[in-house]
């Protein structure tokens, strides 16, 4: 049996550009196995509020870091541009 495409949504986190200091935005992205996620775009999601690294509907590699005491999967390289 083929394995099927999942639509699975996990929090994921997004480096943002141009803060001054390291910020990760929280969000939403697609899990498409392997640690690779489709970003989704937070409510609210301005561009001209935030420079994310990567932007929503970029496919983008993850790794487990610790943060605050939690793992937490945080965008470190893209792998495919925007569908948009």
């Amino acid at each position: 049996m083929a394995a099927m495409a999942s639509n699975i949504k996990k929090k994921i986190y997004i480096p943002l550009l141009d803060e001054g200091v390291p910020v990760l935005r929280p969000t939403l992205g697609i899990d498409l196995g392997g640690n690779i996620f489709e970003v989704l775009p937070t409510d609210g999601y301005d561009p001209e509020d935030e420079e994310w690294e990567f932007s929503p509907g970029t496919i983008v590699e993850c790794v487990l870091e610790i943060r605050d005491g939690e793992q937490v999967l945080v965008a470190k390289k893209k792998i495919a541009n925007s569908k948009n």
